[in-house]
């Protein structure tokens, strides 16, 4: 599996897990390394590993032999528990991690998650596999932004499209996201989320096309630690859409979870004695 670090490398241990994206721009590629540059998240003050999928992908996986990948990395690089921070399809993953490898998983951020695929997910995964598929790449770019982003967002997204079309992928990156799209669509863990023992937080958007916020009440409902935003007005992109809401919420429940400084992850003039804890990834966040 390709790993990419970031960060301090003495800080507390953070793992992300991509979405689909990661079956055409897997972490082994320059190109893809490039997006986490500029994470709405504190890398700076922790160990982060971006952690892709097995590459190459030959052979058809599930959700769950994913996160049993995922597992066996975290548990060679890393000495104790991780705080995963996922989105979308990445949250499918995380959800097999945490209950079949408890002992490896400190806290989850589950952004646009997906508890199992529904009706919805197999319409919209299923018609992007098959322009990827078809090879009809400037289709599935317009139907991926659609689905990300909203209002002035999403025009400036396709100003930009236009600018740079879609890169013409080759066949075994085709092929990858063809068995990452197979694995999303055999997904389901609902018998087993109230195994989820990690405190979590769950990141929902009211607009959003692929993982509606119904995925994430229901994980709030059976997961014991567990709290839920759900940001109003957005999409499927949200975390780079409202990077500060998004990133305030994330850093301040990796201070709570993953560091001992209730003020972990502000800048150190921001710092202030807040006694026990900062619990503020637990408030609506400020727009």
């Amino acid at each position: 599996m390709p790993v990419l670090a970031l960060g301090d490398p003495a800080g507390p241990p953070v793992a992300l897990l991509p979405g689909l994206t990661d079956g055409l721009h897997p972490v082994s590629r320059p190109e893809a390394r490039r997006l986490f540059d500029e994470l709405p998240v504190p890398m700076d003050r922790c160990r982060g590993l971006v952690l892709s999928y097995r590459h190459p992908l030959d052979a058809p996986v599930s959700t769950e032999t994913l996160a049993d990948d995922v597992a066996q990395v975290l548990a060679a690089l890393v000495d104790g528990p991780v705080v995963l921070i996922c989105h979308s399809m990445g949250t499918m993953v995380a959800q097999h991690v945490a209950v079949r490898h408890p002992q490896l998983v400190a806290g989850l951020v589950l952004s646009a998650p997906l508890v199992h695929a529904d009706a919805r997910l197999r319409e919209v995964v299923g018609r992007w596999a098959e322009l990827v598929r078809r090879r009809r790449w400037q289709r599935f770019a317009e139907e991926a932004l659609a689905a990300a982003y909203t209002g002035e967002e999403l025009a400036r997204r396709r100003e930009l499209s236009e600018a740079l079309p879609p890169d013409r992928q080759d066949d075994g990156l085709r092929e990858r996201h063809l068995h990452l799209s197979q694995a999303c669509l055999t997904h389901d863990a609902r018998a087993s989320l109230h195994r989820i023992l990690a405190p979590t937080l769950l990141l929902a958007a009211d607009a959003d096309p692929v993982a509606p916020p119904h995925h994430a009440e229901l994980l709030d409902a059976e997961v014991a630690h567990s709290h839920l935003h759900v940001l109003p007005g957005l999409a499927h992109g949200f975390p780079e859409q409202a990077a500060g809401a998004f990133g305030a919420l994330v850093t301040s429940f990796l201070g709570e979870v993953a560091g001992s400084d209730p003020d972990w992850g502000r800048p150190p003039a921001e710092r202030r004695d807040r006694g026990q804890g900062d619990a503020s990834w637990r408030l609506p966040p400020e727009q």
